[in-house]
C-alpha cells in the first residue's frame, strides 16, 4: 500500500500524474497549512531567553542613543535597525511580541524562497512544498536559533532568496540583471544581520565570473558581476555607514569584542549556564550532534546521493533535462562554506550551526531536478519517502504547543508585557523617578520605564567590561561590575530589578542593600532563569 502511494506520488512529482493530479499537492498543502499554524504558535509561546534581553531593547531605544558607543551593541546593525523600523511604524509598546512576529514573517519568507528553488528545479508543486516543510521541521531551527527575536534566523531567508534570484536570473536564455541585482541586495542584507554570513561572498563572486559559461566577458560583467556588486553594496549600506563613520570603533565592537573579551569571559566562567564548548574537538562533536540528529543525516545523504547521481553518465532512454550543473555546484559550495564558518565562533552554541541547513535542502531539490525524467521517476519514491519520514519526525515539535493558539494571554510576548506592567505599577506606587537598573531590561521596557543606556543590552557589555582592552574603552560608555557604583552615583536608579542573571546580579543587590532600597515582600515576576526581586529607592 505504502509503495503504491509513493510510486503514484513520484509520478506526480515527476510530471506524469496518473491518479488525482491534484491529490498529492492538496494533501501536502493541508500539511503545510497545519505546519504554518504550528510554527506561529511555537514562536509566540517559546520561552523568553537571555539573548532577547540583549537584542530587543536596543532596537526599541535606538533613536535615543548611538548603536555602538551608547548601547555597546556587538553585532552588525541590521537587527536593531529592522526592529526600530517596525516598532516606530507600528507604534507598539509590545516589543517582544512584535519582535517574535518579525521572526514569524522571516520564516514565511524563508519557506517561500525554499519552495521557489524546489519548484523551479523540479517543476512540481509537491516538491516545492516538501522542500519548504523540510526547512520548517528541522529540529535545530525549531529550537532557540529559529524561535527567538535575535539575529540568528533573520539572515537565512535573505540568503535563500538571494540564491533563488541569482539562479533564476542567470539560468535563462537572456540573463536578468535585475534579478541578479536583487540577489546581491538580499545577500548584502543577510550579511548585515550577522558577520558569519560572509561565507556567501566567495561562492557567489566565483559564480558571477564563471557561470554560465556561454556568456562572453562583457556580457558577464553587464549581466552578472556588476548587478551583483551594486545590489550587494546597497544591501550592505547600513554596515558601510557605521564602518565609514568610525572604522576603529566599529571593529572594536563587531570584531575585537568577539575575539578578545568575549572569549576571555567564557574561559573564566566555563560552566556558567552549563558547560561551554571552547575547543575544536568539542565543536566537531557538537556539529555532528546538531547536523546529523533529528533526521539531518538522512537529508545529508540524500544531497550526497543527488550529487553522485548527476555525475553518472546518461544511459538508455533517459532524456537529459538540459539544466546546467553550475547551480548545484554553487549551492554545494554554500553548504560547505556555511559548515566551515560555523566552527569559527568561540564558545560554540548550537545556533551557530544552522548556516548550511537550507543549502543542503536546496541541494537535494536542485540535484533531483537535474536528473533525466526516466531516472527522476525511478528515484522519486525514495526521495519522497525520505522527505516524508524527516517531516513526520519534526512535525511533533510544531504541534506540541498548538492548543495554546486559543490562549494568547499565555504567549510569551503578552506575559512579558504583563510582567513589565507589574514592575511599572510597583515603581509608580513608590513615587520615585529615574531609570531602572537591571540586567533584564526587557521587563521595564515593556512597562514603559526608563533604562540606563549602558544597560540597555543587558549583560552584553557589563559582564566583560573589566576585560575590554584599555585601547578599546574609548569606544564604549563603559560599564562593569566594578563601575556600577559610579553609574548609580551620577544618577540613582528609581528601582533595581535582580534575580534573573545569577551572580552577575550580586553588585546590584549589594548596592540596593547598602543604600537603603526597600525590597518588595513578593516577587514581581518569574521566568525560566529565576524569581525577580524588585528593590525600590527610599523616599526622601
Amino acid at each position: 500500500m505504502i509503495a503504491t502511494v509513493l510510486n503514484r506520488s513520484a509520478e506526480t512529482m515527476g510530471g506524469v500524474p496518473r491518479w488525482g493530479p491534484r491529490a498529492v499537492p492538496a494533501v501536502l498543502g493541508g500539511v503545510m497549512a497545519l505546519a504554518v499554524v504550528g510554527l506561529f504558535v511555537r514562536i509566540m509561546a517559546y520561552p523568553l531567553r537571555h539573548d532577547e534581553q540583549m537584542y530587543v531593547p536596543v532596537g526599541a531605544l535606538l533613536g535615543q542613543g548611538d548603536l555602538y558607543r551608547d548601547f555597546g551593541f556587538n553585532n552588525l546593525p541590521n537587527l536593531p535597525l529592522l526592529m526600530a523600523l517596525v516598532f516606530n511604524v507600528s507604534g507598539t509598546d509590545h516589543y517582544l511580541l512584535t519582535g517574535r512576529l518579525v521572526i514569524f514573517g522571516a520564516w514565511l519568507l524563508a519557506a517561500t524562497a525554499m519552495a521557489l528553488i524546489a519548484w523551479r528545479a523540479a517543476g512540481s508543486v509537491a516538491a516545492a512544498i516538501l522542500a519548504a516543510l523540510l526547512l520548517m521541521t528541522n529540529p535545530l531551527l525549531l529550537g532557540p536559533a529559529g524561535m527567538l527575536a535575535t539575529n540568528n534566523f533573520l539572515p537565512m531567508p535573505f540568503a535563500i532568496l538571494g540564491t533563488c534570484l541569482f539562479i533564476a536570473g542567470l539560468d535563462r536564455e537572456r540573463p536578468s540583471p535585475w534579478m541578479v541585482g536583487g540577489a546581491g541586495l538580499c545577500l548584502g542584507v543577510a550579511l548585515g544581520f550577522k558577520a558569519n554570513y560572509v561565507f556567501l561572498v566567495p561562492p557567489f563572486a566565483l559564480a558571477a565570473f564563471l557561470a554560465p559559461g556561454r556568456m562572453t566577458l562583457p556580457q558577464r560583467l553587464r549581466y552578472a558581476v556588476l548587478p551583483l556588486l551594486i545590489g550587494g553594496l546597497i544591501g550592505c549600506a547600513p554596515v558601510l555607514f557605521y564602518f565609514l563613520r568610525d572604522p576603529d570603533g566599529f571593529l572594536a565592537h563587531v570584531m575585537r569584542y568577539h575575539r578578545g573579551p568575549h572569549i576571555a569571559y567564557w574561559e573564566a566562567n566555563p560552566s556558567l549556564d552549563g558547560p561551554k564548548v571552547m575547543t575544536l574537538a568539542g565543536k566537531v562533536k557538537l556539529a555532528a550532534n546538531v547536523w546529523l540528529g533529528g533526521g539531518g543525516i538522512v537529508v545529508v545523504l540524500a544531497a550526497i546521493y543527488g550529487l553522485w547521481a548527476n555525475r553518472r553518465p546518461e544511459r538508455g532512454a533517459a532524456v537529459p533535462t538540459g539544466r546546467p550543473l553550475w547551480p548545484i555546484l554553487l549551492v554545494a559550495a554554500l553548504a560547505v562554506g556555511g559548515a566551515l564558518i560555523s566552527f569559527v565562533p568561540t564558545p560554540a552554541f548550537p545556533q551557530y550551526y544552522i548556516l548550511p541547513i537550507p543549502f543542503v535542502i536546496a541541494l537535494v531539490a536542485l540535484s533531483y531536478g537535474r536528473l533525466p525524467r526516466l531516472r527522476r521517476t525511478r528515484h522519486a519514491p525514495w526521495l519522497m519517502g525520505i522527505a516524508v519520514l524527516v517531516i513526520l519526525a519534526g512535525m511533533p515539535r510544531l504541534l506540541v504547543r498548538l492548543p495554546r493558539i486559543v490562549t494568547p494571554e499565555s504567549w510569551t510576548g503578552y506575559s512579558t508585557h504583563a510582567a513589565g506592567k507589574v514592575v511599572a505599577a510597583a515603581v509608580a506606587r513608590n513615587g520615585t523617578a529615574g531609570p531602572i537598573a537591571t540586567l533584564a531590561p526587557l521587563y521595564p521596557l515593556e512597562g514603559g520605564l526608563q533604562l540606563y543606556p549602558e544597560l540597555a543590552a543587558g549583560p552584553l557589555v557589563y559582564r566583560v567590561g573589566d576585560l575590554i582592552p584599555e585601547a578599546d574603552r574609548k569606544h564604549y560608555r563603559m560599564i562593569s561590575p566594578t563601575r556600577l557604583p559610579d553609574l548609580f552615583a551620577s544618577q540613582p536608579p528609581a528601582a533595581i530589578l535582580t534575580g534573573l542573571e545569577g551572580e552577575l546580579d550580586d553588585p546590584f543587590v549589594a548596592y540596593a542593600r547598602s543604600h537603603g532600597y526597600r525590597p518588595l515582600a513578593e516577587p514581581v515576576l518569574r521566568d525560566r532563569y529565576g524569581t525577580a526581586q524588585l528593590y525600590l529607592r527610599p523616599m526622601p
